[in-house]
């Protein structure tokens, strides 16, 4: 299921996105050199309240378990390199699930690489019974789930917004029963997911099709937020980051938005900064067709 007006989108995510910073939040952070708070994702996700934010610093953690993130209102931040792309690489050695949340209500995620995950529901990452969760800037590649969703997979009511990620080079395949396995890219089952100038391309399962980027949904119904599920990612584009009401050219109504959203998070925040200011009207400007 997709919404339905661009208004409800917005509001959608700067929800989320409000709710995850909200007042007395705590900044707890990551990184391999032990020079900050904690050295693995998880011990920093154990000690997170509602409203903290774990920012995990960038390079490369080749995870010993899953990271799991369970309770509400928890932000979890990779770095970005000079490019905006995401830094922190997140690795589960081809032997686990990288990232699982349950229960993670207005949880944001951004700025995290996915990769060399391996499961039986969900390769690279699972969530669980969690409302208005929202992903940004994430790459999950190269996982793989015995039966369904190599990507990612949702189930249980969860509602999951994708924002600028990619789902690439997944696959889906049981050893052991082949043929039966669905939606190397990602697996919905009893969710709702919501694409917004995200990629789904280039993942492959073992069922009849071989092709299906995403079960348990219409993919049709996906793509109307500017992103893109092909088979080929050589012909899988998204719309202009600018082009906020995904009508294919930026300008005065791509405008009204972004100032509507003026001071606030949401998807008109180009730059990623958390709030959308000057240097988000200077992207625009820059991109007006």
């Amino acid at each position: 299921m997709i919404m339905t007006y661009t208004s409800l989108l917005t509001t959608s995510l700067t929800l989320a996105a409000s709710l995850c910073a909200g007042a007395s939040a705590e900044t707890i952070t990551v990184c391999a050199d032990g020079s900050c708070d904690f050295s693995t994702p998880n011990a920093a996700l154990a000690s997170a309240l509602p409203g903290d934010v774990v920012e995990i610093g960038a390079g490369t953690y080749v995870l010993e378990e899953s990271v799991s993130l369970v309770g509400n209102q928890i932000t979890v931040r990779g770095a970005v390199d000079a490019f905006g792309q995401p830094a922190t690489i997140l690795d589960g050695q081809g032997s686990f699930l990288v990232m699982g949340l349950a229960y993670a209500d207005q949880a944001l995620v951004e700025n995290l690489v996915i990769t060399n995950g391996h499961g039986d529901y969900g390769g690279g990452a699972r969530f669980i019974a969690s409302a208005d969760v929202v992903v940004r800037n994430c790459h999950f590649r190269n996982n793989h789930a015995n039966w369904d969703g190599g990507g990612l997979r949702m189930s249980l009511n969860t509602t999951l917004t994708l924002v600028d990620c990619k789902i690439t080079g997944n696959t889906a395949d049981h050893p052991t029963w082949p043929g039966q396995s669905r939606g190397a890219g990602a697996n919905v089952s009893g969710a709702t997911l919501t694409l917004v100038r995200t990629r789904v391309c280039g993942n492959l399962d073992s069922s009849t099709a071989g092709l299906q980027q995403i079960t348990g949904v219409n993919e049709s119904e996906l793509v109307g937020f500017g992103a893109c599920i092909q088979s080929d990612c050589e012909v899988c584009v998204t719309t202009e980051p600018a082009d906020l009401n995904f009508d294919g050219t930026v300008g005065g109504a791509d405008l009204t938005i972004l100032l509507s959203s003026w001071g606030n998070p949401g998807y008109a925040d180009l730059d990623g900064s958390g709030i959308v200011d000057g240097a988000d009207l200077a992207k625009l400007l820059a991109s007006w067709s």
